[in-house]
């Protein structure tokens, strides 16, 4: 029997992963779980560390939180196995609707339900609703807020160019998923940009369902907590800095890679994708009619074909 097969019909699972850095925001992300509308769920942690105590503290956590199924997982793998740890997670977990949480980030109530809603009325392996931005102090007070990555309607394409999708913003119906996407679908060689690669694949082969409601918070950290360097201003180690570009700049190759590979059966995916913006000195008016003429054949492919890879 396949694995798929086996998964709990009306369970939603949610995976975070955690070094245990940051005690006060794995409890309020909890706290946003288990205030969700949707049961049965569950929460998968997933502790990526070598550190003892800590792991003894996110061990503690389901005590913390009974109504709560929380099931503890150690990656005891050395260096960063962030996409590692969210595999461990995809594969513990037992419903058949799988989301991410980081976590620093929370779920609004009706977050899962609306979701899970979106998926069965579509008929769609995936759903994602909006999420705002909003930065805070070392207090966890909001200093700011504003909605950067609001998509009202999807387009592939716009995936291919930039995430926009948090990866706590979205849901997935695993019994629908393409073959290629049921086992272990994050690219464990990837430490930057694992979210973008799985969605890069997941959004290829399937069409979202859209929800416009705000359903999700992501933060960032004004203060020196913040592990993710590209989105503070505020200084920080230059040995440290140096890595963190280089590991994007591998990583950034690595997912250009992947794009290669998934339209490198179809020739309209290799023309389009591949096209990019004019210079002024290139004016619209000076291309060959029948370049131009190909290139709106394209555009209008690609809409019909995004609708049901």
């Amino acid at each position: 029997m396949e694995k798929h097969q086996m998964f709990q019909n009306n369970l939603v699972s949610i995976v975070m992963r955690t070094v245990g850095e940051r005690p006060r925001e794995i409890r309020r992300a909890l706290e946003s779980v288990l205030a969700n509308n949707q049961r049965p769920l569950e929460i998968i942690i997933v502790y990526q560390g070598s550190d003892d105590e800590r792991w003894t503290g996110v061990q503690l956590l389901s005590g913390e939180f009974p109504d709560l199924q929380v099931h503890a997982i150690r990656n005891a793998g050395l260096g960063d196995r962030r996409a590692e740890s969210l595999n461990i997670g995809w594969d513990t977990a037992k419903g058949r609707y799988v989301g991410f949480l980081d976590d620093d980030d929370t779920l609004e109530p009706s977050h899962v339900e609306l979701l899970q809603k979106a998926i069965e009325g579509s008929g769609r392996a995936w759903a994602y609703a909006q999420v705002v931005l909003r930065r805070e102090d070392e207090a966890l007070q909001v200093v700011s807020e504003t909605r950067p990555f609001r998509r009202l309607a999807f387009s592939l394409k716009a995936l291919w160019e930039e995430n926009f999708l948090p990866i706590h913003s979205f849901l997935i119906d695993r019994n629908r998923l393409h073959v290629s996407l049921r086992y272990r679908p994050f690219c464990e060689d990837l430490d930057r940009s694992e979210d973008w690669d799985f969605l890069l694949r997941l959004a290829f082969y399937h069409e979202p369902a859209v929800v416009e409601d705000f359903t999700a918070t992501y933060y960032v950290s004004t203060g020196s907590r913040n592990t993710n360097l590209s989105l503070t201003s505020g200084s920080a180690d230059e040995e440290r800095k140096r890595h963190n570009l280089q590991a994007w700049e591998r990583c950034k190759l690595l997912v250009e890679q992947r794009k290669g590979m998934l339209i490198a059966p179809f020739w309209w995916a290799q023309d389009y994708f591949s096209f990019q913006t004019r210079s002024p000195e290139e004016d619209v008016p000076t291309q060959a009619p029948h370049r131009m003429f190909r290139q709106r054949v394209v555009r209008k492919l690609i809409r019909i074909l995004e609708r049901w890879l």
